[in-house]
This record gives structure tokens, C-alpha cells and sequence, in this order.
């Protein structure tokens, strides 16, 4: 029988050992800031993209409200920060002349309250919201070409981390032709 002798033991030393757990502790911590980095980027994209479809949804809806309007019945507010415009009551519309009947007309009213986009019907009195964080809205007529309205929106959202997405408001611009006479 062999007898073992201290130095026929293998194994690993204390600084081996030491060695070892630092490499596996940076190696996991690489791996976790990975996750993070990613996870943090699929948020900003996820906050971009949602923010950019309220906008873009905001703008179609008030574009074609506006549509409905006529040139004399459209008000942009001092300032540009307001739009106030007269549609006609769709009851109304059916005559069988084709022309369109203003008796009975709402009078509607596009503006900023803190971050939400306004719309209110101030013939019944209701308000709702067309978009959140919206950081500013600006209506502009052309004296030259009355029928045209631009509308341009800026709009930013806080992430929980408390990073503004985007960097720079997001500004998108849209135009509506007014169509009634």
C-alpha cells in the first residue's frame, strides 16, 4: 500500500482560489450589464415609438375635424397656441341640396392644458384628451391661402429613470385643408 506524502495531494490554493471567484464575479457582472443596457434601450424605443403614434394619431384626428370646417370659421388664438374652428352639425348635412347647412354648427377648440392636448366641443360643453405629453402645439394660417391650416407638435416623455425621450422633443407638422365653403 502507498503511503501519500503532502506534496502527492492536488488541489487549489488560496490564491487560485481568490483567483477564480473574481473572474466568475466580473464575469456575471458583464453579463447582468448587458441585460441591462438592453433592457434600458428596448424601453427607450418602446417609449419613442408609442409617443410618436399618439402624435401622429393626434394630428389625423384634428386634421380631419378641421377638414370640416370653412375658411371664415376658423380662429387661430394669440399666440398660435389655440385653434377655435365652427363644423357643421351632421345632422344638418343631409338636405338633399348638397350644400352645407350651418344652422346648429359646434364650435370646437384645439388647445395645451400642462401635457395633454385638448379637445373641446364648447356647444355641449365636452372636453376630452387627443394626446399626453405633448410639450407644445403650434396653429398657423396662410393669409395667402386661407383654406390651409398647419398644426405642429412637440412632444416628450420622462422615462421612470427620469431620461427625457426623446433627447429633443419630437416635432411633427401636418396640414389641413379646409373644405366647406
Amino acid at each position: 500500500m502507498k503511503t501519500l506524502r503532502k506534496e502527492d495531494i492536488a488541489g487549489f490554493t488560496i490564491v487560485e482560489m481568490m483567483i477564480v471567484i473574481a473572474l466568475s464575479s466580473i464575469i456575471t457582472f458583464g453579463a447582468f450589464a448587458i441585460l441591462r443596457v438592453g433592457t434600458e434601450q428596448s424601453q427607450l424605443s418602446q417609449t419613442k415609438m408609442t409617443l410618436q403614434d399618439g402624435v401622429r394619431e393626434a394630428l389625423y384626428k384634428m386634421v380631419q375635424e378641421i377638414r370640416q370646417s370653412a375658411p371664415s370659421r376658423v380662429t387661430v388664438g394669440a399666440g398660435g397656441n389655440s385653434l377655435q374652428f365652427q363644423v357643421p352639425d351632421p345632422t344638418s348635412l343631409v338636405n338633399g341640396s348638397y350644400t352645407v347647412n350651418w344652422a346648429g354648427a359646434h364650435t370646437i377648440q384645439y388647445a395645451l392644458s400642462n401635457v395633454q392636448l385638448r379637445r373641446t366641443d364648447t356647444t355641449t360643453n365636452r372636453t376630452s384628451v387627443i394626446a399626453n405629453d405633448i410639450t407644445g402645439i403650434q396653429f398657423s394660417g396662410n393669409i395667402a391661402q386661407p383654406t390651409l391650416v398647419t398644426i405642429t407638435v412637440s412632444a416628450q416623455r420622462a422615462l421612470t429613470n427620469g431620461r427625457q425621450v426623446p433627447v429633443a422633443p419630437l416635432q411633427m407638422t401636418a396640414q389641413a385643408e379646409v373644405r366647406n365653403s
